[in-house]
């Protein structure tokens, strides 16, 4: 028979064994859920985007000065483009956030998409800019073309589609 003793001893250990499962299983989870919140830092390299100029050549016929002037006019709008895309994803991750907390703060909430609806005003607006800018370097024939790609690309016509940028997947910032 088991001594009064050694029963509480086991008790113990059994415990002791218990806590540190535990503690170890939560300290995992904590771990995994502050890595996913963590931001990753912003670094500034830019990208070139020659598909997309060769894109723009290939489909529209440009001259070497044309090209010249549609990748300014790509690296200045990626710029741009990039940095408003940043900012709405941190908008969004705020709101999915905000909504998550208790009790809900509609103020806020409302702030953060007026914030959204204002950014993606300005990606649009850059956006027409930056057609407008190739636009005013083309041809007449030359600018119906590019006026066809990007109704094309707008309306998802999977007749026309540029190049996807290496590594990420995403499409063109509209």
């Amino acid at each position: 028979m088991v001594s009064r003793k050694k029963y509480h001893i086991v008790l113990w250990i059994i415990a002791i064994l218990f806590a540190t499962n535990v503690s170890t299983i939560l300290s995992f989870w904590f771990h995994k859920r502050a890595e996913l919140k963590q931001e990753p830092e912003a670094v500034v390299v830019e990208l070139p985007n020659e598909q997309r100029t060769r894109f723009f050549r290939e489909q529209l016929d440009l001259s070497f000065d044309q090209v010249d002037s549609f990748r300014i006019y790509n690296r200045a709008y990626n710029r741009e483009a990039n940095q408003i895309t940043h900012e709405l994803e941190m908008l969004r991750r705020q709101m999915v956030e905000e909504m998550g907390k208790s009790p809900l703060n509609e103020g806020r909430l409302n702030e953060i998409t007026q914030s959204i609806g204002e950014l993606h005003t300005q990606l649009k607006n850059r956006t027409i800019d930056y057609y407008l800018q190739m636009k005013s370097t083309c041809t007449a024939e030359q600018a119906e073309k590019l006026n066809n790609i990007f109704i094309s690309i707008l309306q998802k016509d999977e007749n026309v589609e540029p190049p996807r940028r290496m590594g990420r997947g995403r499409r063109w910032n509209n």
